[in-house]
């Protein structure tokens, strides 16, 4: 049974945490949050001297842990609407945040690039370079509506959830919110095991790039904001050097498969819209070239180990931390 009014709660947050009032309002994603700011925390005080900008991270993560705090308590029946809607949304640029923040890390813990190994993999399941394959489909039109499909990374699971926020399931907008934190938080951790940059840089010409797929209007619009969101400044002479080391993991096709399959569980209207775009979004890591296959696989397996783990911890969190409800 969902919770539809504007005061539901989900029932695990009606419990009493252990420790106090303000523990009593955390949500789950709020605790994923802060897990991940401690992990990053904890890599900035270890690695100072060779953390780019460890100061401004610390400083940062501070800011964030204060913020999900105070949200957490002010949130509570009775409050104003926006902070509720605060309380759900302010993942939105703080995913952001620690997508960026994590490339700090990982050139320090793990230097190697490990392309050539990937490349290996994909040649030995396929036979062929998969991005030379799919070059010979290139067109402008493809290029175009593709490139715009990759720009909606972000905006397929805000779709998802402003749909379940306008019709007033809480605990479905719960469920959603959660489950992706936690996708979107273990996806960077996984950049630790295997950083690499990708085909556009190894098996192609990064500065051919918009010669070879050219698009109509906006790809050169959507292609600079994709380099500058990846680390990349207009006209950098070595751009691979400045590149996050995102690539294994693909987390467009795991963080878009598990906003796909929920928006099916939920039975949220633009599902099949959501489903469409997104396996154009994750057929366009490909051809864009920012992706080898085999990190879409290693995407998927992902996704599902996500939609099988994190109910299982919910469920030890609230076992360990939520023993009775409140009366």
């Amino acid at each position: 049974m969902e919770y539809r009014t504007r005061t539901a709660f989900h029932p695990v947050e009606r419990r009493r945490w252990k420790g106090g009032w303000l523990w009593s309002h955390l949500r789950l994603y709020d605790l994923y949050t802060l897990a991940i700011v401690a992990i990053y925390s904890v890599l900035a005080i270890a690695l100072y001297p060779a953390v780019e900008d460890a100061t401004f991270w610390l400083l940062l993560n501070g800011v964030v842990s204060m913020l999900v705090l105070l949200l957490a308590w002010a949130d509570r029946p009775g409050a104003p609407a926006w902070i509720r809607w605060a309380h759900w949304f302010y993942l939105v640029p703080t995913i952001y945040l620690m997508y960026q923040q994590v490339h700090a890390y990982v050139p320090v813990v793990n230097p190697k690039l490990y392309d050539d190994l990937l490349i290996r993999w994909d040649y030995a399941l396929f036979g062929v370079h998969p991005t030379h394959w799919i070059a010979r489909f290139a067109h402008p039109v493809l290029t175009e509506y593709l490139q715009t499909a990759y720009m909606l990374f972000y905006f397929l699971p805000l779709i998802c959830a402003a749909e379940l926020f306008r019709q007033r399931r809480v605990e479905a907008l719960m469920m959603l919110a959660r489950t992706l934190a936690f996708g979107f938080y273990v996806s960077y951790l996984c950049y630790f095991a295997l950083p690499a940059i990708g085909p556009r840089f190894t098996l192609h010409e990064f500065a051919q790039l918009d010669e070879e797929l050219p698009g109509v209007w906006l790809t050169p619009i959507w292609r600079a904001y994709v380099n500058a969101g990846g680390g990349i400044s207009a006209g950098a002479e070595q751009p691979e050097r400045s590149v996050h080391r995102d690539c294994m993991p693909s987390g467009h096709t795991m963080m878009t498969l598990l906003t796909v399959v929920l928006a099916f569980r939920f039975r949220v209207r633009v599902r099949w819209v959501l489903a469409v775009l997104g396996a154009s979004l994750i057929v366009a890591t490909v051809y864009l070239r920012y992706h080898y296959v085999v990190d879409l696989l290693a995407g998927g397996v992902c996704a599902l180990m996500v939609l099988w783990a994190e109910p299982r911890l919910a469920r030890w969190i609230e076992q360990r931390l939520l023993p009775r409800a409140e009366q």
